[in-house]
């Protein structure tokens, strides 16, 4: 009788272990469930997602950034400012948009398209209005051939890396300049007034029958911009027909108002040789 009774002791002692350990494992499975629904556990999942995002985009920046160096310009003042495209075109040749990198950080320009090879752009930077913060400037070529040449600056803010206002060779033409191209039948005289102030004449003399040539100077055709003693300068040809050009007028960019402006105007009076125009090609 008492084997009995111990036996089915132990049969009640077996089962009520089998139902708390049955309990336990549900308790648990309940518990993962609520984690997952727990924000805090949403959220380190996402932060694991987010991780590995950040992963991808990091490597896919690195292979869009790999640029061959003949494409890359370093500004002399500053190894960490760069330039390069973001797409090359036409054997290395042409730049369709272009990248400036200013200490690590980066600003894609889609509008700046500039001829490579012997006409890589430059990058400097420079203090160009003497306030003690150094602006980042762009140099490159839009474009040149037989008589012409299309130089294109830009001025960068180094801080938020987007552009500042420039006034335009039009603009400032239109502002500064007055002219006047006077054809007879054997030669062209060409009058020209910066700021009120009369320069010297200029008289091409030559048969100008069949020629076509504008009743003022016409600017833009031939234009450079480079950088000189902390400054950057602008020389725009004045053409007074096609191709035909009889001077140069010269300024430098000076800080005025949130914009820049042309100062220090000067015209000079030149009639260039065929050379000259050919010197573009």
């Amino acid at each position: 009788m008492k084997t009995w009774t111990g036996i089915l002791l132990m049969i009640i002692l077996a089962v009520a272990t089998i139902s708390i350990t049955s309990s336990a494992r549900t308790m648990n499975e309940s518990q993962k469930q609520l984690n997952i629904d727990d924000p805090s556990s949403q959220t380190s999942a996402v932060a694991a997602s987010n991780i590995e995002t950040m992963n991808e985009a990091a490597f896919t920046t690195k292979e869009a950034t790999s640029i061959k160096e003949d494409y890359i310009s370093v500004a002399p003042e500053n190894e960490n400012v760069r330039l390069y495209p973001m797409k090359v075109e036409g054997s290395g040749y042409i730049y369709n948009g272009m990248v400036l990198e200013v200490n690590g950080k980066t600003q894609e320009f889609s509008d700046w398209k500039g001829e490579g090879g012997s006409y890589k752009p430059e990058v400097h930077e420079l203090d160009l209005n003497g306030d003690g913060q150094k602006e980042i400037v762009v140099l490159y070529t839009e474009g040149h051939g037989t008589g012409i040449y299309l130089g294109q600056a830009r001025i960068i803010n180094p801080i938020t890396l987007e552009e500042m206002k420039m006034q335009s060779l039009d603009e400032i033409v239109k502002q500064h300049v007055e002219s006047k191209v006077t054809v007879g039948s054997d030669r062209v005289d060409v009058d020209v007034a910066v700021d009120g102030v009369q320069a010297e004449p200029s008289r091409i003399e030559g048969d100008t029958s069949g020629g076509l040539y504008n009743k003022e100077l016409g600017f833009g055709g031939v234009t450079y911009y480079s950088v000189e003693d902390g400054q950057l300068v602008v020389s725009a040809a004045g053409s007074y027909g096609a191709a035909l050009y009889a001077g140069d007028l010269t300024f430098a960019y000076v800080y005025q108002d949130g914009e820049w402006k042309a100062a220090n105007l000067k015209y000079s009076m030149e009639v260039y040789e065929e050379e000259y125009y050919e010197s573009f090609d």
